[in-house]
């Protein structure tokens, strides 16, 4: 196990999705946890069923690519917040056995996993019952949660077992299925009705709370009221449902409990573990089958709800403002010092902001090739879909209150001094940063189990993401107009500036206060027609590659070379005296006797010259000066004519 190496208290990670809704277990299992010093590590991917798979929610599920098992010494993995099926719980499972720890699930078994679960069959077949024997009814139907679904199908068999054991004949058509959660439920319930002709049964059973409150919601909405016109009931025991829905509490703070408690005799080796614990149902009678006529908040409940407003007014607040901050950053350099500045307005002591390491280099990197300028290409900036890069770059990082530099840190260790953060918070929670299905990083951050606003630090990783892809996005066109902008300006043969591109650097010359002398130089290539037509046009290309290749291999800091047209060359640069503008002339030449003498081509490359001296102080456009090397250049020229020859047949 991780702690047997080192001197720390034992880590265990918790795989869970709808925090929200598993915010009762979660308060049981970090008192205990904490009690007994056992660190716990959170990884949360927001959503509570990852259904249909959908951009956003690859994006979320990535999270949990990010637990190291190597690092910790149990893995609890709560599937009934997870997901429905088993695509994303059982490679989780599977490697954490890989790392050789134990396995704790909570609400569905597993193979070769200890499992604590409620009996959700024997759940709803009690409150099936409670309509059945104490209200005496025997029309009854039931809401379920999705078709064919895990889930729903034990709560269905426990609403069948309840009917066959007291004689009452089951009809598949008293079922009807609400997904779990509102908008279907309410389309359920309005079918019912249909179907019905406005005769409604003595009383509905509901696969989930959420449902029962979408089914009273619409029922009224029809003009029916519970429980006077029909009886309704629930499961799950949330705070919500409290006095109001009679339901089975699960997954609730006693559960969270006794996970904790199965955590330490899991880990203690002298202690045997059942490999699977059943948690008793508790029932709770509330208004909607007339059993509970109470329906006043207590003083602590009420106290507690309004707080709970108070404090999701309070963070949203916060959470607004980072954004608007966030969303004024143009580079990575702004995001990040935004950032730093962000941590201590959130309301933890330790907070951790990792950006995929090479997300970062691709932001930072304001380079593109002139193909991926063309194409859209952003080969700098790889896509994580299902991992995380080698490395994350911790961009913002607070400890204590206290802001720390940013650093680098392994993606297999997670966090910075993954142990002694882990001493020190006890129990962190980690939060996907994600722009659609590309994975950017995650946010980790102390988690209070006494505060639900968990939706918050959705809010605040949701900003930061679309931030992080914004700066990016920026940088990228940034980039691609600043490659648009060389290739208006550059040659795209030579690399050399085009004729725009000379006058544009030129300009920018022009404008200095002080200027010196410099030269002004022209280069034509001699005989690329003749090259052309024998060798074709591919051979002159190369020639002319050739004329550029001498101009650069010459120039100096500051000197602006071009090409003017198909053989026509420019160099413009400070000049020092006529002796410097013939030693810089000859330079060219002898690099071009140097390719003659090296190409093993079937011609020579020439190029006649002619250059002169711009004076600082004078009141001569460009254009002049340019024409007078030009005549020079010319002059050479027709020296050059009389003794050369082009070859294949004559090569000098």
């Amino acid at each position: 196990m991780a702690n047997t190496e080192k001197k720390h208290n034992y880590n265990v990670a918790f795989c869970i999705g709808d925090m929200l809704a598993a915010f009762p277990m979660l308060k049981g299992l970090c008192s205990y946890t904490t009690d007994n010093n056992i660190n716990v590590h959170i990884f949360n991917g927001n959503a509570g069923y990852y259904k249909e798979m959908e951009a956003q929610d690859i994006g979320q599920a990535n999270i949990y690519n990010l637990p190291n098992f190597e690092m910790f010494d149990l893995l609890v993995i709560a599937p009934f917040f997870l997901d429905s099926n088993d695509r994303l719980i059982l490679p989780i499972i599977e490697r954490a056995k890989k790392a050789g720890i134990p396995v704790l699930t909570v609400g569905m078994e597993y193979e070769g996993c200890y499992c604590l679960m409620s009996d959700y069959t024997s759940q709803i077949e009690t409150l099936t019952e409670h309509f059945i024997t104490e209200h005496k009814f025997d029309d009854i139907c039931f809401i379920s949660g999705f078709p064919e679904d895990k889930v729903s199908m034990q709560r269905e068999q426990g609403y069948k077992n309840a009917l066959e054991k007291h004689g009452i004949p089951f009809k598949q058509e008293n079922i009807y299925y609400g997904n779990f959660w509102e908008t279907p439920t309410r389309e359920a319930v309005t079918k019912l009705v249909e179907d019905r002709k406005g005769k409604l049964p003595q009383a509905i059973v509901c696969a989930n709370d959420a449902m029962a409150t979408s089914t009273m919601m619409q029922l009224d909405d029809m003009g029916y009221k519970v429980p006077r016109d029909v009886c309704i009931s629930g499961m799950d025991g949330v705070d919500e449902a409290e006095g109001y829905i009679t339901t089975t509490r699960i997954m609730s703070h006693e559960t969270g409990w006794l996970t904790g408690k199965l955590i330490t005799s899991i880990l203690d080796k002298n202690t045997e573990t059942p490999k699977i614990t059943i948690e008793p149902p508790e029932v709770m009678l509330g208004n909607s089958c007339g059993c509970n006529s109470s329906t006043e908040l207590s003083p602590q409940k009420r106290h507690s709800l309004f707080q709970d407003v108070y404090e999701a007014q309070r963070y949203a607040e916060r959470a607004i403002n980072v954004i608007q901050k966030l969303s004024e950053c143009a580079t990575f350099e702004e995001a990040k010092e935004k950032l730093g500045e962000m941590l201590p307005k959130v309301w933890a002591n330790d907070a951790w902001l990792c950006i995929c390491n090479d997300l970062i280099s691709g932001i930072s990197n304001s380079e593109v090739s002139s193909t991926d300028a063309a194409a859209g290409n952003d080969e700098d900036t790889p896509a994580h879909i299902y991992d995380y890069s080698e490395e994350m770059f911790c961009a913002a990082h607070m400890e204590s209150k206290v802001i720390r530099p940013s650093t680098v840190v392994k993606t297999s260790e997670m966090l910075p001094d993954f142990y002694e953060a882990s001493d020190r918070v006890k129990i962190i929670l980690y939060n996907p940063l994600n722009y659609a299905d590309r994975t950017l990083g995650y946010m980790a951050i102390e988690y209070y189990p006494w505060s639900n606003m968990i939706y918050i630090l959705r809010i605040l990783t949701m900003g930061i993401s679309v931030m992080l892809e914004s700066v990016k996005n920026q940088n990228r066109l940034y980039a691609y107009g600043k490659k648009i902008d060389e290739l208006y300006i550059t040659d795209s043969l030579t690399g050399l500036y085009n004729r725009r591109g000379f006058f544009k650097f030129y300009g920018e010359f022009r404008q200095q206060e002080s200027k010196p002398d410099t030269m002004v130089i022209s280069i034509d290539m001699d005989n690329l027609k003749q090259i052309n037509d024998n060798f074709g046009h591919n051979e002159g290309d190369i020639a002319i590659t050739a004329i550029s290749d001498a101009m650069k291999a010459v120039t100096t800091e500051g000197d602006i070379c071009a090409r003017f047209g198909g053989d026509e060359f420019v160099i413009f640069g400070k000049c020092e005296n006529e002796e410097y503008l013939k030693s810089y002339t000859d330079k060219i030449q002898r690099r071009l006797a140097k390719f003659n003498k090296n190409s093993g081509k079937p011609y020579n490359v020439h190029a006649s010259i002619g250059s002169i001296i711009m004076p600082g102080d004078t009141k001569e456009r460009i254009d002049y000066f340019i024409n007078a090397a030009d005549s020079k250049m010319y002059v050479n020229k027709a020296k050059h004519k009389r003794r050369r020859t082009i070859s294949g047949v004559n090569k000098q």
